[in-house]
């Protein structure tokens, strides 16, 4: 290998290094600036209604279904 290929190897070694030293700054920033979630992202009632009217469908189409049988 001539001189200036290790040199262009060399160079691109530590753009390289630079660009990861970048990307993992650039992470760290991203993780400091979003904020902690607090309490629930959807309300324990929302979902607790949701699940019921879901069971009050999955019923009513047991029983359509046992109908059509």
């Amino acid at each position: 290998m001539s001189e200036g290929q290790s040199n262009a190897i060399a160079a691109a070694m530590v753009r390289l290094e630079a660009a990861l030293n970048r990307l993992d700054r650039a992470v760290e920033m991203r993780r400091a600036a979003t904020p902690p979630m607090e309490g629930d992202m959807v309300p324990k009632a929302a979902v607790a209604a949701l699940a019921s009217r879901l069971d009050e469908t999955i019923a009513r189409l047991r029983s359509n279904l046992d109908e059509a049988v």
